[in-house]
């Protein structure tokens, strides 16, 4: 399901100038999946094995690629849009959007594990006067492994991305970009086993980096989580999957409107005296 949201709040009717090449952007990538297995009870005569088996109702929302591009300042506007799916195996997904405020791309491919593959970007450009944001996220939660008796499984992503600012930072401009990757099991183990998730992360920050100067940075990173059924039993694992980017423009530069000249007052007022003697004449008439 496919859906794209526009709305509009108009609170002041003024041509606002971007700022000359203040763009500010953030993406990356989640794929190359894999996993491997660990036999932890060789003598149990059962070999290791994950399994594939359809749960009998999906959770929802199952699989989801999201944009959002929202303007506040002068102008209101928001757009959205959204692509989502329960189906197991058929997962392309696209909610991709690109608006004069900023663009997004949102993607999820693959029909099966090892062929996943998640895009994330997001880009805005500055104004002065607003306040701009542009959020690109993908979810997908898997829930139809099942996992052998006296089994370890390792689950693999690579993690790639980059975030960017354009401008120096002053007291009216701030510019942020942030992406995160992350993966994770839910359910499987308690919340503070160590190896059930894992998060990769790139911040410009608007702390440490230099203020005169704009700021980039690009990385990558093997994301690994691992579990041990100890049980004899088999265990259903429940996976989540996730890619966020984000990009933000605040400019507080005061926008004023602008003066009318003195000749529009007079015209204004010489206007109105006009039709207030036509209506005294109409009404002695």
């Amino acid at each position: 399901m496919n859906t794209i949201v526009n709305t509009l709040a108009l609170t002041a009717a003024l041509v606002v100038p971007l700022s000359a090449g203040a763009q500010v952007s953030a993406q990356g990538t989640l794929n190359n999946f894999s996993y491997s297995l660990v036999d932890l009870l060789p003598n149990d005569g059962i070999a290791p094995s994950l399994s594939i088996v359809k749960p009998h109702y999906a959770s929802y929302p199952g699989t989801r690629a999201g944009g959002d591009i929202i303007e506040s300042g002068l102008r209101a506007t928001r757009n959205s849009s959204e692509d989502r799916t329960s189906a197991l195996y058929s997962r392309d997904l696209d909610a991709s959007m690109s608006v004069p405020q900023g663009s997004v791309v949102s993607t999820i491919s693959g029909g099966h594990f090892q062929s996943l593959a998640l895009s994330a970007a997001a880009s805005t450009t500055g104004s002065v006067g607003y306040n701009r944001s542009a959020t690109a996220s993908n979810f997908m939660f898997i829930e139809e492994f099942v996992l052998s008796p006296g089994t370890q499984i390792t689950f693999f992503a690579d993690a790639s991305g980059s975030v960017a600012t354009s401008l120096p930072r002053t007291n009216v401009l701030r510019e942020n970009s942030t992406l995160k990757a992350s993966m994770g099991f839910e359910s499987a183990a308690p919340d503070w086993y160590p190896t059930t998730t894992t998060q990769f992360k790139l911040t410009a920050p608007t702390w440490s980096s230099d203020p005169n100067l704009p700021f980039s940075q690009s990385a990558s990173e093997r994301l690994s989580i691992m579990f041990e059924n100890t049980k004899s039993t088999t265990q259903n694992l429940k996976l989540s999957i996730s890619l966020w980017a984000e990009a933000e423009s605040r400019d507080t530069t005061p926008s004023t409107s602008p003066v009318p000249e003195p000749a529009t007052y007079g015209m204004l007022l010489a206007g109105l005296a006009l039709v207030a003697g036509a209506a005294r004449r109409k009404r002695v008439g």
